[in-house]
């Protein structure tokens, strides 16, 4: 009688090379599939963080204007922001989102105020440890007496500095910012990424409440 050998099967074994490779197939589809949703992710993070710094900083440019204003201004003073070629009164700011965009951009360090020179001017400003340009204008005085500026319809646009950089604003008006929505790259560039428009106004005057509820 021959010797006949049974070969031993263990319960528990290794992966073939075969098993090897479709785990490692299954792997990188799985990271593929993953790759689209968290660079979503990422840049709608980065993009929204970029907007709320631009708003905190047109509010803090038009605040800076407001407390100019509660303190009294005169207009031989140089603490107002440039007049836009956009006619506006107050009570009516949104007129002055037809404002068109910045043509030249500076440190808008004259004055000590920073304020730019032209409603076409836009200043840099560094937020954060990211740059960005702010433009801000206003419409039509109103003045009360002593020819003392009592009132002004203003806007503040924040831009993201790419939007010069990389390329140019848009001319289309009017002019709105760019949504907080999601994103998979810094949105449209040629939009504000914040837009502050309001009446800055002197609260006790009665010439600017006047003035804004349109009394006779």
């Amino acid at each position: 009688m021959g010797i006949v050998f049974t070969p031993v099967r263990y319960a528990q074994r290794g992966l073939t090379l075969v098993e090897c490779i479709v785990a490692i197939l299954v792997v990188n589809v799985a990271v593929a599939a993953l790759a689209a949703p968290l660079m979503l992710v990422a840049a709608t993070r980065v993009q929204n963080d970029r907007i709320a710094q631009a708003t905190a900083l047109a509010l803090a440019e038009a605040d800076r204007m407001r407390v100019l204003m509660e303190q009294g201004v005169n207009v031989t003073t140089n603490v107002i922001p440039p007049q836009s070629s956009v006619s506006a009164t107050l009570g009516e700011p949104n007129l002055l989102s037809s404002q068109p965009p910045p043509t030249t951009v500076t440190t808008c360090t004259g004055g000590g105020m920073g304020l730019p020179t032209a409603a076409t001017q836009g200043c840099l400003r560094t937020f954060n440890n990211a740059q960005f340009v702010v433009q801000m204008y206003r419409g039509t005085l109103t003045l009360g007496p002593n020819n003392r500026i009592v009132g002004y319809p203003m806007q503040v646009r924040v831009y993201n500095r790419a939007t010069f950089t990389d390329g140019s604003p848009s001319t289309a008006t009017p002019i709105q910012q760019q949504p907080a929505t999601m994103t998979s790259s810094i949105g449209n560039v040629g939009l504000p990424l914040a837009v502050i428009t309001t009446d800055i106004v002197q609260g006790d005057s009665s010439t600017t409440l006047c003035s804004i509820s349109k009394c006779s």
